[in-house]
């Protein structure tokens, strides 16, 4: 169509029509490209804390020594957060108790006993003992595996202490010990049936028959 034959007001044909949005077209290669933004530098995490854990005893004196006199009666010496843990054969924790107690080591304080539950374990009862030496100071733990049914030497011959201690052991993990002077409950009463803290003992269920005698509750919510 000639420019002659345009209607009024129609815009040249050399010339593109502008977007009805009202902004002109930006030019082709005209202007600088925006430069893009540098991400910030990721944060870095902190280094992570190294948990605490068991170390095997090197050049530990009465490591050395416990296995000269016992040899067939340490199974293991190690560390935890500085203290040392001797692990010794349940045959023969009575003779190795007797010696720490007697000897120029003087542990003369039993400070605990307790037992932890290893379910599932043939020697699943561990017995702990924490001793300590009122002479150089210095605070031991002694640990012995034994079996559900095996009998544990008393060590209330040597520390009185552990009288009443072991009695909360057997009240509390069924523990039998051998050579103690009157073994019976000290928490529960004496007709309670079960050890609370031995890992397959059911809490909801506790004792049903002692508490609908004892406490006439015919009924125990769950």
């Amino acid at each position: 169509m000639s420019e002659e034959n345009k209607p009024p007001g129609a815009a040249p044909e050399d010339q593109p029509e502008q977007k009805k949005s009202g902004a002109p077209a930006a030019p082709a290669g005209g202007g600088e490209a925006k430069a893009a933004q540098p991400k910030p530098p990721a944060a870095k995490k902190p280094p992570a804390k190294k948990l605490p854990s068991y170390e095997e005893l090197t050049d530990d004196p009465l490591l050395k020594d416990l296995r000269g006199r016992f040899p067939n009666g340490i199974v293991s010496g190690q560390s935890f957060l500085g203290q040392p843990i001797y692990t010794t054969a349940l045959e023969l924790l009575g003779d190795v108790m007797l010696y720490l107690r007697g000897s120029e080591w003087a542990f003369d304080y039993l400070v605990d006993l307790t037992c932890l539950d290893y379910l599932g374990d043939p020697k699943r009862l561990c017995m702990v003992y924490h001793l300590y030496s009122h002479k150089s100071g210095r605070l031991i733990r002694i640990k012995a595996r034994a079996a559900a049914d095996e009998m544990v030497p008393s060590m209330s011959t040597i520390w009185r202490t552990a009288d009443w201690l072991e009695r909360e052991a057997f009240d509390m993990y069924g523990v039998e010990f051998s050579g103690h002077p009157d073994l019976r409950r000290i928490l529960l009463p004496e007709d309670w049936v079960g050890y609370p803290l031995r890992k397959d003992y059911d809490i909801k269920l506790q004792d049903q028959a002692w508490i609908r005698k004892h406490l006439r509750i015919r009924k125990v919510p769950e």
